[in-house]
C-alpha cells in the first residue's frame, strides 16, 4: 500500500474588517493588511458595505475600532502614485461617499480610538457621532510633511470644533494631539485609561442601543442639518410629529406614568 501525504486546506484569507454583533450593538474591527491599519480604496469599499450590513442586521448602535492597539494611521501612502493618480476621483468616488454614509448612518456611531487616528483615520473617527479615545491616542492630519492638503473632512472638523486659529496651527505644523488633549479641546468626547477604550466604548454603545432608536435617528438629522434657532425649532416640530407614531414614544410615556423604567425596542 502506498502512503499518501494528507492534503491540508489552504489557509483562510485574512478577514481585514470584521463585523461582530453583540445584541443590538455591532462592532466593526479594523485589522488591515497594511501597517498600522492604513487604508486603500478597496478597504474603504469593504467598510462601506459593512455599514449597510450592520444596519440591515438590526444594529441600534455601531462601534468602529482597531482589532489591536491601533485605530488607523490613515491612507496607505505607499500605494499613492502622484504622477498617475487622480485624487479628485478618489475623493469624489470613494472617500467622500463613504464619509457621507457614515455621518448619515441611521443609528448612533462611536469611534473607539487606541493609538494613532491620522489622516483618513482621523476623518473616520470624527465622522462618527461620538469619539472615545485612550489618553495616549494620537489625533492629527500631518499632511504638511508630505506636501498634501488634509482630506476626509479634516478642515471641517478642525474649524467647527477648534476654531480658525487652532485649526490653522494643526494643519500648518502637522502637530498631533493626544487623546487627553483632544478631549480638552473638545475635538472628541472622552479620554479614557490606556487599554480600556474597547470596554468603555462598548458599555456606552450598549447604553445607547437600549434607547429610543428612531428618536435618535430623527435627532441626528436635526444635528446634521443644523441652521439658526428658528429653523432648528421648526425641524424639531416636524421630527416630533414623526416620533409620536413610534412604539417607543408610547412605551416611554406609559413607563413615566407608571413610574417604571421604559423598555425601548427601537420601533
Amino acid at each position: 500500500m502506498t502512503e499518501t501525504t494528507p492534503q491540508t486546506a489552504p489557509p483562510a484569507a485574512k478577514a481585514v474588517i470584521q463585523l461582530v454583533a453583540d445584541g443590538a450593538v455591532a462592532t466593526l474591527l479594523l485589522d488591515l493588511a497594511q501597517p498600522k491599519n492604513s487604508f486603500r480604496a478597496s478597504d474603504v469599499e469593504r467598510l462601506s458595505a459593512l455599514l449597510d450590513e450592520a444596519v440591515q442586521s438590526g444594529a441600534r448602535c455601531l462601534v468602529i475600532r482597531g482589532a489591536g492597539t491601533v485605530f488607523s494611521a490613515g491612507w496607505d501612502i505607499g500605494s499613492i502614485d502622484p504622477a498617475g493618480d487622480d485624487p479628485m476621483a478618489v475623493i469624489a468616488g470613494v472617500v467622500g461617499p463613504f464619509c457621507r454614509k457614515l455621518r448619515e448612518l441611521p443609528v448612533p456611531t462611536i469611534a473607539a480610538v487606541a493609538g494613532p487616528a491620522l489622516g483618513f483615520g482621523l476623518g473616520l473617527a470624527l465622522c462618527c457621532d461620538l469619539c472615545v479615545a485612550e489618553e495616549d491616542a494620537l489625533f492629527g492630519s500631518p499632511f504638511r510633511h508630505i506636501g498634501m492638503v488634509p482630506d476626509t473632512g479634516a478642515h471641517y472638523f478642525f474649524l467647527s470644533r477648534l476654531g480658525h486659529a487652532l485649526a490653522s496651527e494643526l494643519i500648518y505644523t502637522g502637530r498631533m494631539v493626544s487623546g487627553e488633549e483632544a478631549m480638552r479641546l473638545r475635538l472628541i468626547n472622552r479620554a479614557v485609561a490606556k487599554g480600556s477604550v474597547a470596554a468603555e466604548a462598548h458599555a456606552l454603545a450598549q447604553n445607547i442601543a437600549g434607547g429610543p432608536t428612531e428618536a435618535f435617528r430623527l435627532s441626528k438629522q436635526i444635528l446634521l442639518e443644523g441652521g439658526d434657532f428658528e429653523s432648528m425649532v421648526a425641524h424639531e416640530g416636524r421630527q416630533l410629529r414623526k416620533v409620536f407614531a413610534t412604539a417607543d414614544l408610547h412605551e416611554g410615556i406609559a413607563a413615566f406614568q407608571q413610574r417604571r423604567k421604559p423598555h425601548f425596542t427601537g420601533a
